[in-house]
C-alpha cells in the first residue's frame, strides 16, 4: 500500500479556493500549524480545522502539531469530538509538548516544566472520554471524578492521535498510548531509526502496534526549477517561521529544487518506513493553487509508486 499525503497551511490564512483545491487535487488531508502566543501571525488550529472541514467533503483535517500541553484536556476532548461528529469522522490529530516558545506557556498559565506529563495525561483522558463511558481519573496533574462525554465520536475510539517530537519521551508516548508517531525535523535515516525505536518501546511495554499504525513525517518543500531560487525561498520562509537563521539548516530540513530532486528527497522517507507525509509547500501566497497542482500532478504520482518499508 502506498503512502498517504497531506498539505499544511502552517497556520496561515488560505482562501476557500486554496483549501478546496487540496481536496480536488487528490490529497488525503489538510493540516494547520499551532501556536497561541508567537512571534508571527498564526491562526488557532481547531478554528482552521473546522473551516477546512466545512469546505470539504472527503479529506481529513488536523493540526500539525497541536501543543496539547497548553489546553484543558476536557475542553480539548470536547472540541475535537464535536468536530469529529460534525465532519463525519474526518479528524486526525498530531500532538506535542511544545516548549520552543516559553512566552506562550506563561500566557496560558501553564508550567512549562510539566508539559510532558500534561500531554501524557491529556491523551489518556481524551481516549477515556471518547469511549462515552463514565470514569474517574487520578493523575499527577489532573483529577476527574465521575465524568463522561457525549455524543460519542463517529470514529471508533475517537480521532487518531499521533505523537510528534524528537526525543525518547515522546517516542515512548507514541509507542504506548498513541495511534502514530510523527518525528519533527528528522532526516530520512533518523526517521527510520525512530520508527524502529517506537516499535521497540512498544514491545518493551507489551503492546503490539496495530497494522494501521501511522509512521508520519512533516516536511517543508520548495518547488522551483531554479535550485538557488528554491533554496532562497526555503531559507527566507523557514527563517521567518522559526525566528532563526536557516541559511545553514535548510539543506537538512527542506526538500527544494527541481521535481526530481524533491522526489528523490521524499522517496527516502518512504523507503525508511514513512507511510504518511505531511507536506508544507513554500510558495507565493498568490500562486498557491498552481504549486498545489504541480505537487499533485508531478511529484505525488512518482511517490505513490513506492511502497513504504514495513516496520510492523
Amino acid at each position: 500500500m502506498s503512502a498517504k499525503f497531506g498539505v499544511s497551511c502552517g497556520g496561515d490564512l488560505w482562501s476557500d479556493d486554496d483549501i478546496i483545491a487540496v481536496e480536488d487535487l487528490g490529497f488525503d488531508s489538510f493540516w494547520t500549524g499551532e501556536h497561541i502566543v508567537y512571534h508571527r501571525p498564526i491562526l488557532e488550529a481547531i478554528t482552521v480545522m473546522t473551516r477546512a472541514a466545512t469546505l470539504t467533503k472527503r479529506i481529513k483535517v488536523g493540526p500539525a502539531t497541536q501543543i496539547m500541553s497548553l489546553r484543558n484536556p476536557t475542553i480539548n476532548a470536547k472540541q475535537l469530538v464535536s468536530l469529529d461528529v460534525m465532519s463525519k469522522g474526518r479528524v486526525l490529530l498530531t500532538v506535542g509538548v511544545g516548549g520552543d516558545y516559553p512566552r506562550e506557556f506563561h500566557a496560558c498559565q501553564v508550567d512549562i516544566k510539566k508539559r510532558g506529563q500534561i500531554v501524557q495525561e491529556s491523551i489518556e483522558i481524551a481516549k477515556k472520554y471518547w469511549t462515552g463511558e463514565r470514569f474517574d481519573y487520578d493523575g499527577k496533574i489532573f483529577q476527574l471524578k465521575d465524568v463522561d462525554m457525549l455524543p460519542k465520536p463517529v470514529t471508533p475510539g475517537g480521532p487518531p492521535i499521533w505523537v510528534s517530537g524528537r526525543q525518547d519521551a515522546p517516542m515512548k508516548r507514541a509507542a504506548t498510548i498513541a495511534d502514530g508517531w510523527n518525528p519533527y525535523m528528522y532526516s530520512a535515516e533518523r526517521s527510520g531509526w525512530s520508527f524502529n525505536r517506537v516499535k521497540e518501546f512498544a514491545e518493551e511495554a507489551g503492546r503490539e502496534l496495530p497494522k494501521d499504525y501511522t509512521f508520519a513525517n512533516f516536511i517543508y518543500i520548495s518547488m522551483f526549477d531554479d535550485e538557488k531560487e528554491a533554496r532562497d525561498w526555503g531559507v527566507k520562509e523557514l527563517s521567518y517561521r522559526y525566528n532563526q537563521d536557516f541559511s545553514e539548516l535548510v539543506d537538512k530540513y527542506c526538500a527544494y529544487g527541481s521535481n526530481q530532486k524533491i522526489i528523490d528527497y521524499l522517496a527516502e522517507y518512504i523507503k525508511e518506513g514513512c507511510n504518511y507525509l505531511i507536506l508544507a509547500p513554500i510558495m507565493p501566497p498568490d500562486d498557491r493553487k498552481a504549486h498545489l497542482e504541480r505537487l499533485s500532478q508531478e511529484i505525488l504520482p512518482e511517490l505513490r509508486k513506492i511502497n513504504p518499508k514495513v516496520i510492523i
